[in-house]
């Protein structure tokens, strides 16, 4: 008997060597690196089809890039989806593992569970409109217009849900259940993930000056969806909350400075610490909901 975590965490059990966990990290990155390139090839070759010599190409990628419109958030966000088959090929080469085996145990997503994270996103969003409205005001409409915005919807949700979700393939996912494979203490694979999950998005905000802000709200994050696969034995929730946070931030309520060109409200980037401030607090009190009897998920009820 075991309980759904202990389910969850099985499977990498059989092949307990640290080297294939360093090994595994990268051939991850590797594989995305490998991937980002290819895509952002296909825009210089693009260009250069179209008589652009190879410098004029590359400062046309740069300047796309930092337009600040729909279609490079879209294209920055279509190099995240190369992480999927580079997970896929080092489960399957280095693990003998199926990709679906970090997805639950029955080797798919548990959609009810994605929408149930999602709700918890939902919830997230209310208290910190509510923090932020009360604090420093509500934001300003931004000058894209509703027909860009809705045409950029669908790619925008989809693509979204490649990025968020593969973020969490990577560090709850294929990390946590490595680690908890070696180590039951989730000071060690609740946590070290939530801090590499941090640290990765320290430039993120960096330019703002809140970079340290942003590892620390990032790294709770980290920590409230690693809580969800330990309730669930099953990535999904987690899944679900980071999908529906991040289409929120990039399709409703965005900050000036960070990840910019699809949303309809901006707040200005002059208040980006007190409003990491009240994201910190809301991103807390999911880690505690999830930790609590609150929580809408099963209990750690044990399975054969």
């Amino acid at each position: 008997m075991a309980s759904p975590f202990e389910h969850y965490v099985a499977p990498a059990r059989a092949r307990p060597g640290l080297w294939r966990l360093f090994l595994g990290i990268g051939m991850i990155v590797a594989g995305w690196f490998l991937w980002t390139v290819l895509v952002m090839s296909g825009f210089v070759l693009w260009r250069m089809s179209a008589g652009d010599p190879v410098p004029l190409a590359l400062d046309a990628l740069k300047g796309f890039v930092a337009s600040k419109s729909p279609a490079a958030v879209i294209f920055q966000l279509l190099t995240f989806a190369g992480i999927w088959p580079a997970v896929w090929v080092t489960m399957r080469l280095l693990h003998r593992q199926t990709l679906g085996s970090l997805l639950s145990p029955e080797g798919r997503i548990r959609w009810g569970e994605f929408m149930g994270g999602a709700g918890i996103a939902v919830g997230f969003w209310a208290i910190t409109i509510i923090i932020g409205g009360a604090v420093v005001g509500l934001p300003e409409r931004t000058g894209l217009s509703f027909g860009a915005w809705a045409a950029a919807f669908l790619p925008l949700l989809v693509l979204v849900f490649f990025q968020a979700s593969a973020e969490e393939l990577v560090f709850r996912g294929y990390l946590l259940q490595q680690l908890a494979a070696r180590w039951r203490s989730p000071a060690i694979w609740a946590a070290l993930p939530g801090f590499l999950f941090g640290l990765a998005h320290y430039s993120n905000g960096a330019a703002l000056g809140i970079g340290i802000h942003y590892v620390a709200v990032t790294t709770l994050f980290g920590l409230a969806a690693a809580a969800l696969v330990w309730r669930t034995g099953s990535l999904a929730a987690a899944m679900g909350l980071h999908t529906a946070m991040n289409m929120f931030s990039l399709s409703g309520i965005g900050l000036e400075g960070i990840i910019e060109g699809t949303q309809l409200y901006l707040y200005d980037g002059a208040l980006a610490k007190v409003l990491f401030m009240a994201d910190g607090l809301s991103t807390l009190a999911i880690l505690l909901f999830v930790l609590s009897p609150l929580c809408p998920f099963r209990e750690r009820e044990t399975v054969t």
